[in-house]
């Protein structure tokens, strides 16, 4: 942003808190549940006119509100092809790492001027993200911001304090539009969107096993463990998680050090919801795999974590968690702890992506989900 424009809305701030001052102390329930539901049917997939493999592009959006109006908060749904982040003012917000899943968060946003921007990149040419920000003022109305062209971009790199309030960017061009939401014929996959009633699916979702796979995939029997560890978004504390996981052949869920269930037949996933204890920082998934046989193995799991409603605007934000490259697992031998928190598993490699559900073989036939068993507390 042109540093100009910065001391322009600095004065328009001024003028505004004579007019309506949001009182920044005051509980947010006052103004009531969010009831608004959010969705990305006005939102365009964009990106920038570079569309190489591997190159981190920025993003940024500027939004000074209407005269008389003060912003108190923001609720937001974003996603992207591949690895994103998300920033407020300077701040990482939060991250998601596909298409399929979108991640979801409350912002507590400044009375007169705001930027939203994204530092996101892709590993083919089809990157893209979508975004629907709901910004609610102190006298409880709103206003809906999209991806569009609006958005300016800056597909060559990522500069320093891109995310600031102050930084300029009047050399920035506007965001290419690659397909609306919902376009037929494009590589773009409808996202799932964290909600109070949790919607989880496989789709999309990889396969994994340790790094020593075979040509053929086939494995000896063995028994394997794997760990995960999520850190919620800023200003995000955990109050409970869905998991839907299967295993072939076998599999035990641990999170937090907690054991939640197991399963022994690869075509019925579990369904566990996990309540964590106040003041979570952190959350950590570990599995036990058995593979019986000399055959092919594999582990699939997706969660979604739901936050408890914070920020001003008292918003529930969450996160999705899936299998994927970044779990680790060790191949020499299980040792004493490996499914606690604060357990040091940086020297395990990590796994391997098999392929993706449902089309993944020899898995690729329709995987059921059982019916969710009772909460546990992970604490």
């Amino acid at each position: 942003m042109n540093p100009f424009k910065l001391l322009l809305c600095t004065f328009f701030s001024v003028l505004v808190a004579g007019i309506s001052v949001p009182d920044r102390t005051t509980d947010s329930t006052s103004l009531g549940r969010r009831q608004a539901t959010l969705g990305f049917a006005s939102s365009k997939w964009i990106w920038t006119t570079n569309t190489a493999a591997n190159q981190a592009h920025a993003f940024r959006k500027d939004f000074t509100p209407p005269l008389g109006k003060s912003l108190i908060a923001a609720e937001v749904i974003i996603a992207g092809v591949n690895h994103l982040t998300f920033w407020v003012n300077g701040e990482i917000i939060g991250s998601t790492v596909t298409q399929a899943w979108a991640g979801r968060f409350c912002v507590d946003l400044d009375p007169s001027f705001n930027v939203f921007a994204v530092n996101a990149s892709s590993t083919n040419t089809n990157g893209a993200f979508m975004a629907t920000i709901l910004l609610t003022y102190s006298d409880g109305t709103t206003d809906t911001l999209v991806s569009d062209s609006s958005w300016l971009s800056n597909g060559n790199a990522v500069p320093d304090g891109f995310a600031e309030q102050s930084f300029d960017d009047t050399t920035w061009v506007p965001s290419t539009v690659r397909a609306t939401y919902d376009e037929s014929g494009t590589p773009y996959v409808t996202p799932l969107i964290p909600a109070n009633t949790p919607t989880l699916s496989f789709a999309d979702v990889w396969w994994i096993w340790t790094d020593v796979l075979s040509s053929t995939g086939t494995v000896p029997k063995s028994t394997r463990v794997f760990r995960r560890t999520w850190t919620p978004p800023a200003g995000g504390e955990p109050s409970s998680a869905d998991i839907i996981i299967t295993a072939d052949n076998e599999y035990t869920l641990y999170v937090n050090g907690f054991e939640i269930g197991s399963g022994t037949n690869w075509k019925v996933a579990g369904h566990y919801t996990v309540n964590f204890a106040p003041g979570t920082t952190e959350i950590l998934v570990a599995v036990t795999a058995n593979n019986l046989a000399t055959s092919v193995a594999g582990v699939l799991m997706v969660m979604e974590v739901n936050m408890l409603p914070g920020g001003r605007n008292n918003c529930t934000a969450g996160v999705y968690g899936v299998t994927d490259g970044q779990w680790r697992s060790t191949l020499d031998g299980i040792p004493d702890g490996w499914q606690l928190p604060g357990f040091d598993d940086s020297t395990w490699p990590f796994v391997v992506e098999e392929g993706f559900y449902p089309n993944a073989s020899p898995w690729a036939s329709s995987v059921s989900i059982a019916a969710p068993s009772p909460p546990v507390n992970a604490f």
